[in-house]
C-alpha cells in the first residue's frame, strides 16, 4: 500500500485518520493450544489500536490454521501462565 492510499484510510471502530502499516502479533486457539503469530502485516489505529488486515494476510492465516500450527515450525515457545477467575471471585466473596 502506498503512502497516498494510506493517508486516506480512516480507522472504522474510531475514525481515527492516524491509521499506518505495521507488523502485529495475535493469538489463536488451536483446538486446547494457545498459540502466537507475530509479524503479521497489518493496517494499525495509533488512537484505538485497532488491528485490519487485507485478504492477503487473512488467507495465509488461515493457512496457518488449516495446517494446525506444527510444533516443529515454530520459531519460538512462550511459558504462559494461566489463571482462574473463580479463585479471584471466591477470594472477595469470603466463600
Amino acid at each position: 500500500m502506498d503512502t497516498d492510499q494510506q493517508a486516506s484510510i480512516t480507522c472504522s471502530n474510531c475514525g481515527s485518520a492516524d491509521v499506518h502499516m505495521g507488523q502485529v502479533r495475535s493469538a489463536f486457539w488451536q483446538d486446547e493450544r494457545l498459540v502466537v503469530v507475530e509479524g503479521i502485516p497489518a493496517l494499525v489505529c495509533g488512537a484505538c489500536a485497532e488491528q485490519f488486515y487485507d485478504d492477503s494476510t487473512v488467507v495465509g492465516l488461515d493457512l496457518l490454521r488449516g495446517d494446525g500450527f506444527p510444533a516443529e515450525k515454530a520459531c519460538a515457545e512462550l511459558r504462559v501462565p494461566v489463571f482462574s477467575f473463580g479463585d479471584r471471585a471466591r477470594a472477595k466473596s469470603g466463600v
